[in-house]
């Protein structure tokens, strides 16, 4: 016989969701398994990572947050252009420049 599971709905606030250790696995790390070694390394390299990531093996690495302090607002030089100045009497100015066509790969036909 067949046993029958209760599922039950969770909340984002429940407090039982801090509980629950996060186990998502790096898909890039897999991706590059099944290239390399087919979908044999990549079940391999999935379970290894599920096992490290269980017992914590891993230390997660601090990214600490980059703010960069600007005299004025950024300035958008495809559609203003830009102007620098290179020292008191001496500035640059490069005015915008005429959008492109976009490169396209010409499709060769075989005969």
């Amino acid at each position: 016989m067949m046993e029958q599971v209760a599922l039950s709905v969770v909340e984002p606030n429940d407090p039982t969701l801090d509980e629950i250790p996060d186990l998502t696995i790096e898909p890039t790390l897999v991706a590059t398994g099944r290239r390399r070694y087919g979908a044999a390394g990549a079940i391999m390299g999935a379970g290894f990572l599920g096992i490290e990531k269980a017992l914590g093996l891993r230390k997660v690495k601090e990214e600490a947050p980059i703010v960069i302090a600007a005299a004025t607002e950024p300035v958008d030089i495809d559609s203003d252009g830009i102007d620098v100045a290179v020292d008191e009497e001496t500035s640059v100015n490069a005015p915008p420049q005429p959008r492109s066509k976009p490169h396209l790969k010409q499709v060769r036909r075989r005969r």
